[in-house]
């Protein structure tokens, strides 16, 4: 009878320990999850900054932005293949070195350079193995409504880290220096990490040792991945059809201005190459050997549709958190932490819907594609209401910041009615492929990204360069000179147009146009600044009308294929 108690007793304090374990496990993810999407939050609000210390252009700090989200979408499907196959514990730990490795590079770094190394490929790196160990450890340490709760609870992190991001990133940025948020990435990490070992065993997530490595299959991912967002970079500079100017290689003109953009000839390879991949996938399985992702995966209707609206639900935010700050920091006039109070609207609105999304969706309340069509249509009106306040003619009422907030809020209640989806993805798969879905996912969702802020900049550069050169032709008050001049501006130097309406005075002034000539090219540069952020403000709008269309195509019905509602031990 004593034993017995013993071994009850024991295995009680052995489910308990089991728990704490998990609950650490969680608490740890979360942390780093945090850190990982609080960098480009923070840095949104820090572009003057980085632009005036690194001695760069607007340009260069939203490219390593891009690059940033391109490594890590070109590497998580050979990421995600590498946890599944060494342990998820060993790669997040693996991961989590390089990624710290590389914000203490960017803290430290004098120019651009250093931070496309550090930021841009080596924290890009260390995401790729950490985000999907991150999402595949929670995956198969929860079940049920837990897990629908848990991974629901990633996208709040995220909420979180956007809204502390903008405004400590500001306060950080006036009052010390924006190099700081790395450096404070840099000494959390390797707290999490020092955690993660003592605390958690990689026995619990063991590897799962394969055949040979498909070193061609992960070229060919990252060089598709690669290409597609390589267009999107060049469509602010180059247009995104006809080219607005010479694109050169190594200094040989390959396109010349008015031919072809290399934007589409970039994302046909992106595309051509991505099907050279597929193909090699299949030719691997069909010859009994491990691929890099087993892309049957995607005959599943829910993992499919799942995943291409996880690339639209972060696509518009993303872009909209690129467009804002723009806006407000050259025509509203405000500093890093006033960027930083004003989108502070969309974490809120996130935060608070993406709990409710979760409880409701995990209790059977509504479907995964319920949410997901709601929170497109959030977004989508969210866009048109901060479009309507970017109208040139209602400048004075977004110098206040609150007249944005609505818009702001409804799609931070979209982004968070959309956190479901990763439960909807993760859960539509049998163990056995956790890996190559997660890959696909998480892949999708740094797409989104990516393509977000390359968009959204892309939607507005190409609208305010049409709208300065049809307000300079059409304008009675500049010489055939000057407007020869502008035009030889817009031709060689489109970032002009993206700048604040001092900057340009002092640059036309500079270049000997003063009096009414300068009166009326600052004019011009603010109504056709607000004119382009709005279009490209509705671009996301319709972007977010897509993405409904796809969630459309859900199933109506929930997909868990588990009851239980406890940690899985």
């Amino acid at each position: 009878m004593k034993r017995r108690k013993r071994a009850r007793r024991t295995g009680a304090e052995a489910d308990a320990g089991a728990a704490q374990d998990v609950r650490t496990l969680f608490v740890l993810l979360s942390v780093e999850n945090f850190l990982i999407n609080y960098t480009s939050t923070a840095m949104n609000v820090a572009l003057s900054a980085m632009v005036r210390d690194l001695h760069t252009s607007l340009t260069g700090v939203q490219s390593a932005m891009s690059l940033y989200a391109l490594v890590v979408a070109a590497c998580l499907i050979t990421g995600s293949k590498l946890g599944a196959r060494h342990g998820y514990a060993r790669a997040f730990v693996v991961g989590g070195q390089i990624f710290a490795l590389g914000a203490l590079i960017t803290a430290l770094g004098p120019t651009l350079r250093f931070m496309l190394f550090g930021w841009s490929l080596l924290q890009g790196i260390g995401v790729a193995l950490m985000l999907p160990a991150l999402v595949s450890m929670l995956t198969g340490a929860f079940t049920g409504a837990t897990r629908t709760k848990v991974l629901s609870a990633l996208g709040i992190t995220a909420g979180i880290a956007s809204g502390v991001g903008p405004v400590l990133g500001g306060l950080i940025t006036t009052y010390l220096d924006w190099r700081l948020s790395f450096l404070l990435e840099t000494v959390i990490t390797l707290v999490v990490l020092v955690l993660m070992r003592r605390k958690v065993s990689p026995e619990r997530f063991p590897a799962r040792p394969g055949q040979r490595f498909d070193v061609l299959g992960a070229v060919l991912s990252a060089a598709g991945f690669g290409l597609l967002v390589v267009a999107t970079l060049l469509g602010s500079r180059y247009g995104l059809i006809e080219a607005r100017e010479d694109f050169e290689v190594f200094g040989a003109t390959v396109l010349h201005r008015g031919q072809v953009s290399p934007v589409p000839l970039f994302a046909g390879a992106g595309l051509v190459v991505l099907v050279v991949f597929a193909v090699w996938e299949r030719h691997l399985i069909k010859h009994g050997r491990d691929p890099l992702v087993r892309l049957s995966v995607l005959r599943n209707r829910t993992i499919r549709a799942g995943t291409l609206t996880m690339v639209m639900q972060i696509l518009v935010p993303t872009g909209m958190l690129f467009l804002v700050p723009v806006f407000l920091q050259t025509t509203a006039g405000f500093d890093a932490l006033g960027s930083g109070v004003t989108l502070i609207a969309v974490p809120v609105g996130l935060t608070a819907a993406a709990p409710v999304a979760a409880a409701l969706v995990g209790n059977g309340r509504i479907t995964h594609r319920t949410a997901q069509i709601w929170a497109f249509l959030s977004m989508a009106a969210g866009c048109v209401a901060v479009a309507f306040m970017f109208d040139p003619h209602r400048q004075y009422l977004s110098a206040i910041g609150l007249a944005l907030a609505p818009g702001l809020l409804l799609v931070g209640i979209g982004r968070g009615l959309a956190t479901t989806a990763t439960d909807l993805v993760q859960s539509a798969s049998p163990p056995e492929q956790v890996s190559d879905v997660t890959g696909l996912s998480r892949t999708a969702g740094y797409l989104g990204s990516s393509f977000g802020v390359a968009l959204a900049g892309a939607l507005m550069t190409t609208s305010l360069l049409f709208a300065f050169e049809a307000g300079t032709n059409a304008s009675t008050v500049l010489s055939s000179g000057q407007k020869q001049y502008v035009q030889q501006t817009l031709e060689h130097q489109v970032q002009i147009t993206a700048a604040s309406d001092d900057e340009v005075r002092a640059k036309v002034e500079s270049r000997g146009i003063t009096g009414t000539a300068a009166d009326e090219l600052v004019r011009i540069n603010t109504r056709a600044r607000g004119q382009a952020l709005t279009a490209a403000s509705l671009g996301m709008a319709t972007l977010a009308l897509i993405g409904l269309l796809l969630a459309l195509r859900l199933p109506r019905t929930r997909t868990h294929g588990t009851r239980t509602d406890r940690p899985a031990h």
